[in-house]
């Protein structure tokens, strides 16, 4: 059995030679890589890489979106013992820098033209010109790319590469992966191939997807979960479509046809949205039949769940609703989809059991980047809504007296980079992972998260309230996009609110109330009432003290590029206290 992750990714690849492995776009239309050939690609870099002075335990950023080129700078960096360190392409030149000083990287693979002048000006800003160098990915003038070192490697080439990776062992270091920075400075997560490993062990006992079977990659790989998920397919087994054009997803589903498809909860709920939209435009009688077989599918689901026999009445329902119904949805998704993949963030239920009502599994996950993605996950065949699953194979997890969720086992990293403080205060004693997540475990071993001990509300009264639990009841609304509770060290909680523009806008105009401008609806009475009644009806069902007491409204989006939110769409909650103080001043 393979010691490190790139000679097991190696040893798929002669299995699979003349098999499909990577597919991608190009010129607008889809072509792809054999295992051979991608196995190729990434020996002849990793020979260009150490011709070029890159050697083992040397660090080497990798700064694009998601492609099949970044998966084979991923494995040529690694099968030379050097540390794979993925970076956002939506970083700038602050963030950049940071990841580039504190991983002391030797290399920078830029992806083009853009990204490339902003790893030059960070390297300047270094004052590291002469101890990195930078490549690009696609052609750009002056910048030297990867095709042009990249050569036929000789038979000694490939005896060098051979020594490199038997010299490569389990406890070696792998990857440094950057933490997203929800709560402060983002953090460089030391992995060895020993943790990757066993993540990828772990979850193969879970999903064994076939080398006949795509999976639809489009997550950033600078994600612990997309880069999971990248690692997982090429040693596998099964074929991997890269895509980075979010906007594009629809017609890649159609295009490519996937079988799973790894994603954040996010992407279902737009997926759900458009459903309903789609619905809600259509004839009474065509609005009939389509909630007529939601409503057989959710009776299908709720008997298969508890894993029940299925009347044969029931049977012949659905197979009518997926004629009618259901086969529309698959086809707009490919004709092929078995399943969703999905961790990052909290999935709501109704949303979850929307898509397994129409014969679609959606199983929820959790890790962190400390794991290397997935320490828990519900599995097709046993899975509980509003949960994140059972602990993978290998993981062991309990829950402290304070809620705190602990994990232990064999995917958990080595260190925080330079920051041997902050490691140790990481662990217990008898060597425990702290998460700084909250949880508690349902009845029949199933994990649910129930907030993040940094983010706990603490009012001037004294009383512990944890805001996530609120703000996912407060989004459930269809007019609301996102909900920060605030209340620390205040007598009461308020709540910042941004608005679903479109359903709004929508709703507005059935009531025959006109707005030309998406920014009035911040301040109309009419948004106010609708936001403030649906405020009010979760505060029915919340102690008095967990109650929001006053709602303002902001005319803009959270967004990643304004800064509230990081590249896995967590709330910055103090980014966002300090821009919008003004505004929660004025609740209090």
């Amino acid at each position: 059995m393979a010691d490190n992750i790139v000679q097991a990714f190696v040893d798929v690849s002669h299995r699979y030679e003349q098999l499909p492995c990577a597919h991608f776009e190009r010129d607008g239309s889809w072509d792809f890589l054999t295992w051979g050939e991608m196995r190729r690609k990434v020996l002849a870099l990793s020979a260009a890489l150490k011709r070029i002075g890159l050697k083992k335990g040397d660090a080497a950023v990798i700064y694009s979106k998601t492609r099949y080129e970044w998966a084979i700078a991923d494995f040529a960096v690694m099968a030379i013992g050097g540390i794979s360190v993925p970076a956002y392409h939506s970083f700038k030149l602050k963030k950049l820098s940071h990841i580039i000083r504190d991983s002391g990287a030797k290399l920078i693979i830029a992806e083009d033209s853009e990204l490339f002048e902003i790893a030059e000006s960070s390297v300047e800003f270094l004052g590291k010109t002469d101890s990195t160098k930078i490549l690009s990915i696609d052609p750009c003038g002056g910048c030297q790319n990867l095709e042009d070192i990249m050569m036929r490697p000789s038979d000694e080439d490939l005896n060098e590469i051979a020594k490199a990776l038997e010299s490569i062992s389990a406890d070696d270091t792998a990857t440094y992966v950057y933490t997203s920075g929800a709560t402060g400075e983002i953090k460089g997560v030391v992995l060895t191939h020993g943790n990757l490993l066993a993540e990828i062990r772990s979850i193969e006992q879970i999903f064994d997807f076939k080398s006949d079977q795509i999976g639809l990659l489009w997550l950033p790989l600078a994600h612990v979960l997309g880069r999971m998920m990248e690692v997982y397919q090429l040693v596998h087994g099964s074929q991997t479509a890269f895509a980075n054009d979010i906007n594009r997803l629809p017609k890649v589903y159609q295009e490519i046809q996937p079988h799973f498809v790894c994603g954040v909860p996010r992407m279902l709920e737009k997926i759900h949205a458009r459903v309903d939209e789609y619905v809600s435009k259509r004839w009474v009688l065509l609005r009939w039949i389509f909630e007529w077989a939601f409503g057989v599918g959710r009776e299908f689901s709720k008997l298969d769940r508890k894993h029940r026999s299925i009347p044969l009445l029931l049977r012949l329902k659905f197979f009518i609703a997926r004629i009618l119904i259901f086969s529309r949805l698959q086809k707009r998704l490919g004709g092929r989809l078995e399943c969703f993949i999905c961790g990052g963030a909290k999935l709501k239920k109704d949303v979850a059991s929307f898509f397994h009502s129409v014969g679609i599994s959606v199983l929820e996950g959790y890790g962190l980047t400390e794991t290397f993605a997935a320490i828990t996950v519900n599995r097709k065949d046993d899975f509980r809504f509003g949960t994140v699953g059972k602990p993978i194979p290998g993981s062991e997890i309990r829950i402290s007296a304070d809620g705190e969720i602990l994990v232990r086992g064999p995917t958990v990293f080595k260190e925080y980079l330079n920051s041997p403080d902050e490691t140790r205060e990481s662990f217990t004693r008898d060597g425990w992972f702290k998460t700084g997540d909250l949880g508690e475990y349902s009845r029949d071993g199933f994990l649910r998260i129930t907030g993040r001990r940094k983010e706990v509300i603490v009012t001037s009264g004294g009383k512990k309230i944890v805001p996530t639990m609120i703000e996912e009841a407060l989004s459930a609304s269809p007019y609301i996009e996102h909900v920060m509770v605030y209340g620390d060290e205040r007598p009461y909680l308020t709540a910042l609110i941004t608005l679903n523009r479109s359903k709004l806008l929508a709703y507005l105009r059935k009531l025959g109330v006109h707005s030309d401008s998406e920014s009035d609806l911040a301040l109309s009475d009419d948004v106010r009432r609708v936001i403030w009644k649906h405020v009010e009806e979760v505060n029915a069902n919340l102690a008095s003290f967990e109650t929001i007491k006053k709602m303002e409204i902001i005319d803009s989006s959270f967004t990643i590029d304004g800064g509230e939110l990081t590249p896995t769409l967590k709330f910055r909650r103090n980014f966002i206290a300090l821009k919008y103080r003004r505004l929660i001043d004025s609740m209090y």
